[in-house]
């Protein structure tokens, strides 16, 4: 039985029908010496405490290195053992981490490294959206392969120079920049070891007066903490994840189809292709997405045999 971890952040001001999941921040204060100032050390941030909160760890600005400690290391688009592979590195290459993340997989913890993608990888971006080395477009979206059926890796802002490498066709070919991220497994990569943690004198907290309750504590609901989504796949000729995707959302004219919507590349040269087909569990009118551009999230289930997936929708968005 395998077992998928996906948590996401959605952009702010999208139309969307979703369930809002909590955010929770960590904060550790840094101790001050008396004696004369000495070079600080980088803190490198604990897996485990990572794993206990669920939210990823932050690197410090401008990342930490470490060094590849195996031949033919897998960098993924996703901390996930079944992700899409970008690249492989090789023993004694040094990677610049920016988060670290402990994602639950096959019934064990497993701890990811999100690092900068070396300058080999190849990184893919919709020449459509880019002139003379230049970004033309809002939140471009650079892929690690030329399609969308390919995971998004980074994100380019209009304006961002880029260097392109060559042309493919409807895609343009581009070194990685630093907002091309990639993950590989922790233990595959030899880091420094942590500073011991300052020691605090806890302050005790001042007295609380207790006040009668008002009507917002008694009217105003509280958010919901964080979820995970956990797949389940016990069929072993059906592959089942957890994935999100953008496209064309469109009715199915075709009533041998297993579902009644279809998710499709945007037009062009008018051809578009089908990427999976939509379904919903949820009592929800998905009709009025019809010829939008949306990005969906759910459970994607492909039957050995199939050509097209079927994904349960969770979450769906216009994209504006």
């Amino acid at each position: 039985m395998n077992s998928f971890t996906h948590s996401r952040r959605w952009p702010q001001g999208a139309l969307s029908v979703c369930l809002v999941a909590g955010l929770t921040l960590a904060v550790r204060a840094d101790s001050l010496k008396e004696a004369a100032p000495a070079p600080v050390a980088p803190p490198v941030l604990k897996a485990s405490a990572e794993g206990q909160s669920g939210q990823p760890m932050m690197c410090p600005a401008g990342g930490n290195h470490g060094v590849v400690k195996s031949m033919r290391s897998n960098v993924r688009a996703r901390p996930s053992l079944t992700a899409e592979p970008i690249i492989q590195l090789n023993k004694g290459e040094s990677v610049t981490i920016v988060e670290r993340k402990a994602v639950s997989e096959n019934g064990k913890e497993v701890e990811w490294l999100r690092i900068q993608l070396p300058a080999q990888a190849k990184c893919f971006v919709s020449a459509q959206l880019v002139s003379n080395g230049v970004v033309k477009a809002d939140s471009v979206y650079v892929r690690c392969g030329p399609s969308t059926n390919h995971r998004d890796v980074g994100k380019l802002a209009k304006g961002a120079s880029i260097e392109v490498v060559k042309t493919e066709g409807a895609w343009v070919q581009i070194k990685p920049t630093p907002q091309c991220t990639g993950w590989v497994a922790a233990e595959l990569v030899e880091t420094p070891p942590a500073p011991p943690a300052p020691e605090t004198t806890p302050t005790p907290a001042p007295p609380v007066t207790a006040l009668p309750p008002t009507t917002a504590d008694v009217v105003a609901p509280l958010m919901p903490e964080e979820t995970t989504v956990k797949v389940v796949d016990t069929d072993p000729d059906m592959i089942v994840q957890y994935v999100m995707k953008d496209g064309i959302f469109q009715a199915v004219s075709d009533a041998s189809a297993p579902a009644q919507y279809q998710l499709m590349t945007p037009e062009l040269n008018r051809l578009q292709q089908r990427m999976c087909y939509l379904e919903s569990d949820q009592k929800t009118n998905l009709s009025c997405f019809e010829g939008k551009h949306v990005r969906v999230a759910g459970s994607e289930r492909w039957r050995k045999g199939d050509r097209y997936p079927v994904l349960t929708i969770d979450r769906i968005q216009i994209v504006l």
